[in-house]
């Protein structure tokens, strides 16, 4: 994998727009996906550094954390910046159908499932 989630999960920003989380070092020593409280998510200290592809799932969709991602495509392409499943710049996420045993507890289901799913 290359430092990147979008092969199987990644936001879907209120444009439409992949927003996808990224690997980071902080300067501080951490290395992973950077998993944020509510309100600290500018704090890269307050952060959970995570290279777990589940724990990156379930921390963002179960529990309500944010992750730094950035922005595929669009007027924000290329941006940076710490987004949280339910604020009002993201309308949902894709999780890959070989994953979505990760989510069974969510109330917010992913995008991209079937209702025969």
């Amino acid at each position: 994998m290359d430092g990147n989630s979008e092969l199987f999960f990644y936001l879907v920003d209120d444009t439409g727009n992949r927003r996808v989380p990224f690997k980071i070092q902080a300067e501080h020593g951490p290395y992973g996906y950077a998993l944020h409280p509510k309100g600290k998510g500018n704090d890269p200290k307050a952060a959970h550094y995570t290279e777990d592809l589940k724990e990156l799932v379930q921390g963002v969709v179960i529990h309500g954390l944010g992750v730094r991602t950035k922005a595929k495509k669009g007027p924000q392409k290329g941006q940076s910046n710490t987004l949280y499943l339910g604020e009002r710049t993201v309308s949902g996420y894709y999780l890959s159908k070989v994953r979505k045993d990760w989510v069974d507890a969510a109330e917010v289901r992913p995008l991209n499932e079937t209702a025969s799913a």
